[in-house]
């Protein structure tokens, strides 16, 4: 064997554990997913890991299904609400931290604390924070004159999925503050300040400056949250379970409303494809404005 297929060699064998890995963690549950959604799946044939075909019976149920058509839409609301909060009130804390005042260090340290606490133990503390009676959310809104009674945050209809928003953007926005404020830590100071002598204004500045500056961090940062929110599952099961009346249910929770409850296990798999589906637009969309900033980056440079 000639030094180049032994380098070759030694190559794919440090990759093997990696592609092992991958194909068992991911390519194998994907396609088993796929293959269940296009089966008439039962608890009687889904240790024996083949069904009846069903065709597109289960696509045609999650198209035609109400609670199926609204949890996707439920999806889309909580996502956008989520992702436009996080962005407003991060990039308004990064913004906050680029300036120097006392306890700046010690609030950029206590801002991460919501993104380490695990998502099932966020849903359980804003499920007291909302609770109808004795609720800290209810008290401070009569104490401040903007409520008159106790408002039912988790067994509204129209509140339910408002509360779930609520929680998320809490727990997301320590994530779009870290980003941000390093790719503002970046912009440098001499442009700044020949904009400042120009007379730029603040806001000039911010949107003139700044901002096309650190755009290939927002986008990046963008998507990013969309991928991570999309997916929640835990925060909602434990603040709403994805009630009241299915009002707060998203894809996550539905399909395994629809897989472990119910045990429409095709059904609930093709709900899930939805989510591949979005995964599948994402993943080349981030390889593209990772290049995309890269090439800007060392242009700049």
């Amino acid at each position: 064997m000639t030094a180049w297929r032994r380098q070759r060699l030694a190559g794919w064998l440090f990759l093997a554990p990696a592609i092992a890995y991958i194909l068992f963690a991911f390519a194998l549950p994907i396609i088993y997913n796929v293959m269940l959604s296009f089966e008439l799946s039962s608890p009687a044939t889904i240790s024996k890991l083949t069904a009846p075909f069903a065709g597109l019976a289960n696509y045609r149920f999650i198209l035609s299904d109400p609670t199926s058509r609204a949890a996707i839409v439920h999806t889309f609301e909580f996502t956008a609400g989520s992702l436009a909060g996080q962005f407003v009130i991060g990039f308004a804390l990064a913004l906050l931290f680029t300036l120097r005042f006392p306890g700046r260090t010690i609030g950029r340290a206590l801002i991460i604390v919501p993104w380490l606490l695990p998502l099932i133990v966020t849903g359980v503390i804003f499920k007291f924070l909302f609770q109808l009676e004795g609720g800290a959310v209810n008290q401070l809104l009569m104490n401040i004159g903007l409520a008159h009674h106790p408002i039912d945050w988790l067994d509204d209809p129209h509140l339910g999925l408002l509360t779930v928003l609520i929680a998320n953007i809490w727990l997301g926005v320590p994530f779009f503050v870290m980003l941000l404020y390093s790719a503002l830590q970046d912009v440098p100071v001499e442009v700044k300040e020949a904009a400042q002598i120009d007379g730029a204004g603040p806001w000039q500045r911010l949107r003139l400056i700044i901002v096309p500056i650190i755009l290939p961090v927002i986008e990046i940062t963008l998507l990013l949250g969309f991928v991570f929110t999309v997916k929640v599952f835990d925060l909602v099961i434990a603040l709403t379970g994805g009630g009241p009346a299915n009002a707060s249910q998203l894809i996550t929770t539905w399909s395994y409303n629809l897989s472990f409850q119910q045990f429409t296990f095709g059904e609930g798999a093709a709900l899930n494809n939805v989510l591949l589906v979005l995964a599948l637009i994402c993943s080349p969309l981030y390889l593209l404005l990772s290049r995309g900033s890269l090439k800007r980056s060392s242009g700049q440079a």
